[in-house]
């Protein structure tokens, strides 16, 4: 009687670590669906935040370049008016010159 006995709690133990491999099985295959998941994831918020940096640098090079061609317009128009500017100082330097010579002149005939 022992005997089966014996072979009745082998079969018993037997059938345990049956069920807990099958619960580690699943478990196992349940914490790799989870890990695909988190992975899965990762990978879209990684593209949405790479996407994302691309449209911030793409807006920061336009604002740059509007900036800078602003710059550009603003440098000339500046150049522009100091060369008036230079042009008229000429001019009132000249006549300033020629009526002093000729103030000048006239005082000596």
């Amino acid at each position: 009687m022992q005997a089966l006995n014996d072979d009745q709690q082998m079969a018993a133990i037997e059938a345990k670590v049956d069920k807990l491999e099958e619960k580690i099985d699943s478990g196992f295959a349940e914490m790799r669906a989870d890990s695909a998941a988190v992975r899965a994831q990762i990978v879209s918020t990684e593209r949405a935040l790479r996407t994302e940096i691309v449209a911030v640098r793409s807006d920061a090079r336009e604002e740059n370049l509007t900036a800078r061609s602003e710059a550009r317009e603003a440098n000339l128009t500046a150049r522009s008016e100091a060369r008036a500017d230079f042009r008229t100082l000429l001019t009132v330097l000249v006549s300033l010159w020629a009526a002093t010579v000729l103030t000048v002149l006239a005082a000596h005939l």
